[in-house]
C-alpha cells in the first residue's frame, strides 16, 4: 500500500486517474485507497476535492466500461486466459449470472458494492451483451453513491486515513452493505413513487 500512496502523493490527479482506471480493469488495486487517500490530500489542501471527485468518477467509469468491452470481445469464451481467467472463474461467472437472473439490470448497480464480484459482473455484462448505455448509466449511479462516501472518509479523518482503511478492511462488507442498502431503499422508493404518481394525478 505504501507504493500506491507514494505514487498518489507524487502524481496527485494523474495518480488518482491511473490507479482508478487500473482498478476498474480488475488489477489488484483497492479502489477505496485512491479515493480515501485523495480525500485526505484534499483535506490537507494538496488537491481540490471537487476536481478529485470528478476525476474519480470519470476514470472509474472509463475503467469499468473497458472491462465491459473486454467481456463483449471474449463473448462466450468466458474462460479467457491469464488474468481474465482469474477475474472470471466459472464460480464467479455463475454467481454473476445469478445476479442478473435475480436483479436484472440492477445487477450492474449492486455489483459495485460487493467485494470480489464487481469485475465478474461487469465482464459478464459484456459477454451477455448487456446494453452499453444502460450499463454506463447504472455504473454511474452506483459510483455516485460509493465515491462520495470514500472521499468524505478521507477528508473527515485526514492523517488517520490509514486507520480508516484498516477498519474498513475488517468491516467492508458491512460498510458497502450499508451503502448498498441505502441505494436499494432509494430505488424501491423511486419505483413506488412512479407507480403512485399516475394514480394520484
Amino acid at each position: 500500500m505504501e507504493w500506491l500512496t507514494g505514487y498518489l502523493d507524487q502524481f496527485t490527479y494523474i495518480g488518482v486517474a491511473v490507479s482508478l482506471f487500473a482498478a476498474g480493469l480488475g488489477f489488484p488495486i483497492p479502489e477505496d485507497i485512491p479515493l480515501i487517500f485523495g480525500g485526505a490530500m484534499a483535506g490537507a489542501g494538496k488537491i481540490n476535492v471537487y476536481v478529485h471527485f470528478v476525476i474519480s468518477i470519470v476514470f472509474i467509469l472509463i475503467g469499468d466500461t473497458c472491462l465491459y468491452y473486454i467481456g463483449r470481445r471474449i463473448g462466450s469464451a468466458s474462460e479467457g486466459k491469464g488474468r481474465l481467467a482469474r477475474l472470471l472463474t466459472p464460480e464467479r461467472r455463475a454467481k454473476a449470472t445469478g445476479w442478473f437472473d435475480r436483479y436484472g439490470s440492477w445487477a450492474v448497480f449492486f455489483g459495485r458494492f460487493v467485494a470480489g464480484i464487481r469485475a465478474a459482473v461487469y465482464l459478464t455484462a459484456g459477454t451477455v451483451r448487456f446494453p452499453v448505455a444502460r450499463f454506463v448509466v447504472l455504473d454511474f449511479l452506483a459510483a455516485m453513491v460509493s465515491v462520495p462516501v470514500w472521499i468524505w472518509l478521507g477528508w473527515k479523518f485526514g492523517e488517520n486515513w490509514e486507520a480508516v482503511v484498516e477498519t474498513i478492511k475488517g468491516a467492508q462488507i458491512w460498510v458497502l452493505g450499508g451503502v448498498g442498502f441505502i441505494a436499494l431503499a432509494l430505488v424501491v422508493y423511486f419505483k413506488w413513487w412512479r407507480k403512485r404518481r399516475p394514480a394520484s394525478s
